[in-house]
């Protein structure tokens, strides 16, 4: 959690008649705050009836440890309090004495304005007091602490109990401690003094409640990250806990819920038995509010007894997000829903589970534990908003995986609704045709000047003219009033009322603001850089400002955040963890035409300080968010070469089918943001073919490496080294699907053309194996012969590529009739495979494999055994039954037990091999025809011996 400090009092003073429930609440709240709000205590408990040298000292050091930590400050006050002059309101102290002046009492308006002038970190102020007479005090700290905290964007939230009449029996503590046990429905995910004062009013009716709120200029509903404690009530929303839950609380805040949402929402619950539902409209008609809604139906009337179980499972999408992230999203929002039994379903799924190599992790983590979790009666709702927000290459597989949830018969049980800007071309992806589709229009000029006429402050002149004027379909819809509200007119004229010059208004009304001057042209380039949704941790933002040569406090671009407004989303406000970005898609175009026009490399430059501050920050919501941007951020600052090192580094931990997907989305970036001769796209386009190959498709990546070589040819020439990288590819890929011979022609071509000596070993391994894959085994020994030394000079002993190729060395030595000797050779390099490699690794079950291959040559039939046991126990864990390496290691094993005269061993291990080797390489594959051939050896040989 980010620093909260609470300071908890209760006073009684002994000239005073006795309250007796000071100490008891003041412990009470002090537990709540504690646990409940995670606040950090000052002190082993709540300070009870201090003197009035204490009060003042408790209050002084509270502030100053606030400030050293950069910290929210909280203080609670039960107990007495009194008005003099009826100007000057006192805390009392156990000594207090009248009359009061500044030595006997505690001038709350006075000593806190001295504190706040002396403090330079403090990250944001609430005071609670329960006390009499206390509305004088706020009156007079919104004369003084507003101008002091006008001047240096403080933010501050002050309750108090009473008017200037009394508060009785301790009824305002004790409804706030009542709140926080039960929640408010209709509040967002934590409580904020402005949620509390409806229930002071209904619950303390001999005493009105006064509240204070400063938070910058125009910003109606307080600063979201001033919270006291979660709220229970929104325990069970689906976004509980998850960086959604702060666009959530944005969206539903100022909700107008007109009849035609109040009927669109009715109509999708009532259409409910509809795998897919697509809501689709123009930007600002509410699609994302309304989508808010269904998850915290309790705030529609209309909606009756739906409560929030009602949706399972919540996304909404941003320019960021991956089949990655929405897999996460879902898998952690399934295990929050449905706790043990999900776990227990995901347990089932991996025991069940023998050939992951072949399975997307949306179908092992999602698909598969979805269809555990069908029941009799079971509806899974789960919402999917902003479908038109990820870049086209993930967003075709995150509708692959919606396609798939709404078609799989596995998953009847599923709904999907989905969220759709009108006008993209997503909408009319076919593989989301058989939605059922919920037009949602924006709303009309007369409602736009109604929400304001009931919102706003100050309308401009004219404003109420210019909006009837407008067509009904009026570009930005809701956002039109949400803007106008947070302006500041007396600063700036009405020229128009489109969605560019109104965010252009909202953006100076912050930067306007002397406080603010400074920061807010590049805190709006960095946010124009994240777009849209809480993606962003406020750290990284904090560090790439500080790149950016603004270097700030932290509670001072809270301040600037909070200023902002509307057009910032904020997830977990207030804490460590706080991500933010821009609250609606419609916001972008019009945020970088006014940070551009200002500072023409805004863009640019902001990219460049998010990459550059990625490789300084860490943690892990940094790394969450750099997984799926930094590629982004690196492209769009013209560092290519740093995004794909950055996604082969992300490669190493993760399967090959996984890669396949997350490449087939990032090469779509690439291809967009670089021309097609660029060599990092060339590169994108070799990483996309490589992992296709390596996730059990080798000839589609040597179709894939073939158009590769073809493009490069024609861009550059067939001798070109841009040409030739592919070439060895394609060349090692015909070795892999039967081509053995043609791999080593096109090989041994390139061999003569000048190249490093590097990438000339390499080929000389690639050579070396295609020749004894073409049956030229001694040719091949010879070959591994002659390169390994060199090979093992430069790249050093333990390099994987210098471990693979004296793999292969043994195997071509044992080949050539010298098994004794390759068993020696890999008796030795086993060991450091898997010291250095580890087991899993397809180098060391290959050596693993040789070694008992050569080891039953050798005599030793029962090791041979043990080891080819051992070999293929790990490759079906590690890649599944139907890799193809695990399929050889199977054929070996299969073969050795039919050497050994035990065909129904070999048969019971390998029958099925034929059919499944015909499925995925055809039936004129070489292996198709070798593996064929020793089966109907085995079944002859086993019908002989009965």
């Amino acid at each position: 959690m980010a620093e909260r400090l609470a300071l908890v009092i209760a006073s009684e003073c002994v000239e005073f008649p006795r309250l007796g429930f000071t100490g008891e609440l003041a412990t009470g709240l002090y537990a709540t705050f504690t646990t409940a709000g995670h606040w950090l205590p000052i002190g082993d408990g709540p300070v009870l009836d201090p003197t009035i040298a204490e009060l003042k000292r408790s209050i002084k050091a509270a502030f100053g440890r606030a400030d050293e930590l950069g910290a929210t400050l909280l203080i609670a006050f039960i107990g007495h309090g009194f008005t003099t002059n009826d100007d000057d309101f006192y805390l009392l102290a156990a000594d207090s004495t009248m009359p009061l002046d500044s030595d006997s009492g505690f001038h709350l308006v006075n000593a806190i304005a001295e504190q706040l002038s002396n403090t330079r970190s403090l990250d944001g102020l609430i005071v609670l007091v329960d006390a009499c007479e206390a509305g004088t005090g706020a009156l007079g700290a919104g004369n003084r602490w507003v101008r002091m905290l006008e001047k240096s964007a403080g933010r501050m939230e002050l309750l108090v109990a009473s008017d200037d009449g009394n508060a009785y029996d301790g009824c305002f503590s004790r409804t706030l401690l009542r709140t926080f046990d039960t929640g408010l429905p209709g509040s967002g995910t934590n409580l904020l003094c402005a949620d509390l004062t409806p229930e002071l009013n209904s619950a303390c009716q001999q005493q009105t409640p006064r509240h204070l709120s400063f938070n910058g200029t125009q910003v109606r509903h307080g600063d979201q990250g001033l919270w006291l404690v979660p709220n229970r009530s929104r325990s069970r929303d689906a976004v509980t806990g998850r960086p959604a839950t702060g666009l959530v609380d944005h969206l539903v805040r100022s909700v107008s819920l007109t009849a035609g949402v109040q009927e669109t929402l009715i109509d999708i619950v009532e259409a409910s038995g509809d795998r897919l539902q697509a809501l689709i409209g123009p930007a600002g008609a509410g699609k994302s509010t309304l989508m808010s809604l269904l998850i915290r139906p309790a705030l529609v009337e209309t909606l009756g007894a739906l409560t929030a179980e009602f949706i399972t499972a919540a996304v909404f999408l941003d320019v960021t997000s991956t089949i990655e992230s929405v897999l996460v999203e879902l898998r952690d929002q399934l295990g929050a829903r449905f706790g043990a039994e999900f776990a227990a379903a995901q347990q089932a799924v991996q025991a069940e589970l023998t050939d992951r190599e072949r399975f997307s992790a949306f179908e092992i983590e999602i698909v598969r534990p979805l269809h555990r979790l069908r029941t009799a009666g079971r509806r899974i709702r789960i919402l999917i908003d902003g479908l038109d927000q990820p870049d086209e290459g993930c967003r075709n597989s995150v509708v692959a995986a919606i396609a798939t949830l709404t078609t799989d018969a596995r998953l009847v049980h599923v709904r999907v609704i989905v969220g759709i800007r009108s006008g993209t071309d997503v909408v009319d992806h076919p593989d989301i045709a058989h939605a059922r589709r919920v037009h949602l229009q924006p709303p009309s000029a007369r409602e736009v000047l109604r929400e304001l006429t009931s919102t706003a402050s100050v309308i401009p002149d004219g404003l109420d003219q210019a909006i009837h004027e407008l067509p009904d379909d009026v570009r930005g819809g809701w956002l039109i009033p949400r803007l106008i509200t947070e302006i500041d007119w007396g600063e700036t004229r009405l020229d128009g009322t489109d969605l560019d010059s109104l965010v252009a208004k909202r953006f100076h009304t912050t930067r306007q603001r002397p406080v603010h001057a400074d920061l807010a042209l590049p805190v709006g380039a960095l946010l124009a850089a994240v777009g849209v949704g809480p993606t962003a941790p406020l750290s990284l933002i904090h560090e790439a400002l500080r790149r950016l040569g603004r270097p700030v406090a932290l509670p001072q671009l809270r301040d600037a955040i909070v200023d902002l407004g509307v057009l910032v989303a904020r997830g977990h406000p207030g804490q460590d963890r706080e991500r933010i970005g821009l609250s609606h898609a419609a916001f972008t175009g019009s945020l970088q035409q006014v940070v551009c026009a200002q500072w023409p490399s805004a863009l640019f430059d902001a990219h460049a300080a998010l990459a550059d501050a990625l490789d300084t920050v860490t943690g892990p919501d940094i790394d969450v968010y750099a997984h799926t941007a930094a590629p982004r951020h690196y492209l769009a600052s013209e560092n290519s070469a740093r995004a794909l090192t950055f996604l082969d580094a992300a490669d190493t931990k993760r399967r090959p089918i996984d890669n396949r997907a997350s490449w087939a989305n990032w090469l779509v970036a690439f291809q967009d943001s670089l021309p097609p001769e660029h060599p990092d796209v060339l590169a994108a386009r070799d990483r996309f073919a490589r992992w296709t190959g390596e996730a059990g498709e080798p000839f589609a990546a040597r179709a894939m490496f073939a158009g590769l070589v073809e493009d490069c040819t024609a861009m550059f020439g067939r001798d070109h080294p841009l040409t030739l990288l592919p070439r060895v590819q394609l060349a090692n890929w015909h070795i892999q699907t039967g081509g053995a011979e043609q791999g080593v022609a096109m090989l041994t071509e390139l061999l003569d053309l000048e190249q490093d000596e590097r990438e000339k070993l390499r080929i000389r391994a690639d050579l070396g194996f295609g020749t004894g894959q073409a049956g030229d085994i001694v040719g091949a020994r010879d070959q591994y012969a002659a390169f390994l030394p060199p090979l093992e000079r430069l790249l050093g002993p333990t390099h994987p590529d210098v471990l693979h190729s004296r793999d292969q060395y043994a195997r071509w030595i044992g080949e050539a009739g010298d098994p004794e000797r390759a068993r020696q050779q890999l008796l030795e390099l086993v060991p450091l495979c898997e010291s250095t490699l580890g087991p899993e690794h397809s180098t060391t079950m290959w050596a693993k494999n040789n070694l008992a291959s050569w080891t039953a040559a050798c005599g030793d039939l029962d090791g041979a055994a043990r080891l080819y046991r051992e070999a293929l126990a790990m490759r079906e864990q590690v890649s599944g039954i139907e890799h193809p390496f695990t399929l050889m290691t199977r054929r070996d094993l299969a073969r050795f037990y039919a050497g050994r005269g035990d065909y129904t061993a070999a048969l019971d291990l390998g029958a099925d091999l034929p059919a499944i080797w015909v499925r995925l390489y055809g039936p004129q594959d070489r292996g198709t025809l070798d593996i064929t051939r020793y089966v109907a050896e085995w079944t002859t040989q086993a019908e002989n011996a009965r």
